[in-house]
């Protein structure tokens, strides 16, 4: 075996220094870096010195110059090397033990990809990398110094939505506060809802995230095969997020009217009434919706360990069914009927 230093640095997106105080743990930490003092500054820079296309938005100044919010870690784990055996040749990958290296890469781009899901979660805002550096050093054989250098590039990375993340002191706080709340089995039980969220949020083309953000929704509120998808989608999202029967019934009418949206852009290519705003609006209510069922998650975890997410979201269908029909009941939401297919015209399907 043999020890690995390695050092992972890279620039955190669209945010400011009040992220200085959040407690990322995992040996990470977050700093302020003015540019001329990056150490791989010749990574995010062009010939001339200049901040590339990725980086610009997010750059900040002080009178001291231009400066960039950071990530960093430095860390040891060990590696198998290779058997040392008369008549056996090791190549110089042999030697590199690249596989190794790529594994440990692998899993702290799956924790840092798991904290800026749910930074992105806590509040509106385009944090993030888009690169991550990670330099490796260690010794093979005792005497032969290998130093290897890797970039995980996230391609697809957002780098136009201008949204910075801000915290207040208070909710610098509650951020961490929910960093260690949620950064658990309960994000894992929710973890495909949530990549829907934000590979929605990595969209340049507005229509395109829209129809990210319903598909989040359809996973969330939506049985297989469920009939009057638009119609049970609205009622439930609108139950679920509003208890004064105003709310209920505006939000009802505009999850209904962004859901006629999302299948104008996504069935007939027509995506003229989704503007910036709108995809702002649906964020905002996907966002609450996730953090209602992070919270569910964490609850049902509390009563039975081996919950999985199938069983959650059945139980959460139950109970905004219920709550459905008393909005109905009560004059709140409309009472509409649909025949399906299974369901003869004698005995019409009550949609909730």
């Amino acid at each position: 075996m043999a020890d690995v230093h390695v050092t992972i640095d890279g620039v955190i997106l669209y945010c400011d220094e009040s992220v200085s105080t959040l407690q990322l743990e995992n040996g990470y930490s977050i700093q302020k870096v003015y540019l001329v003092e990056i150490p791989f500054r010749n990574k995010i820079t062009d010939g001339n010195g200049n901040l590339t296309i990725n980086y610009l938005g997010s750059q900040l100044h002080d009178d001291n110059g231009t400066y960039l919010m950071c990530i960093h870690k430095e860390d040891t784990f060990q590696v198998r090397l290779p058997q040392i055996a008369p008549g056996v040749h090791l190549t110089d990958k042999d030697l590199m033990c690249g596989e190794q290296l790529e594994e440990y890469k692998d899993t702290e781009m799956e924790y840092l990809n798991k904290v800026f899901s749910l930074l992105r979660l806590f509040k509106k805002g385009n944090i993030g990398c888009k690169e991550v550096f990670f330099e490796h050093k260690f010794t093979v054989m005792g005497f032969i110094n290998n130093t290897q250098k890797q970039t995980s590039d996230n391609v697809t990375r957002n780098i136009v939505d201008s949204t910075f993340f801000i915290l207040s002191t208070d909710e610098a706080i509650k951020c961490n506060q929910f960093l260690q709340d949620y950064i658990g089995q309960e994000y894992y039980l929710l973890k495909n809802c949530i990549d829907e969220f934000t590979w929605g949020l990595e969209q340049v083309d507005i229509p395109t995230g829209f129809e990210q953000y319903t598909t989040a929704l359809e996973m969330i509120f939506l049985a297989k095969d469920q009939q009057g998808k638009k119609e049970v989608l609205s009622k439930r999202v609108s139950v679920l997020l509003e208890n004064d029967p105003i709310k209920i019934q505006a939000l009802y009418d505009k999850v209904k009217n962004f859901y006629r949206y999302r299948s104008e852009s996504l069935h007939e290519g027509d995506g003229r009434n989704i503007t910036a705003a709108e995809l702002k609006e649906m964020e905002e209510i996907v966002r609450k919706v996730l953090l209602k069922y992070l919270d569910f998650c964490k609850t049902a975890i509390v009563n039975n360990g081996s919950i999985t997410w199938e069983t959650i979201k059945e139980n959460k269908i139950i109970d905004l069914k219920a709550a459905v029909e008393t909005a109905k009941n009560a004059g709140v939401l409309p009472i509409l009927c649909s025949s399906s297919k299974n369901v003869s015209k004698r005995s019409p399907k009550r949609l909730a």
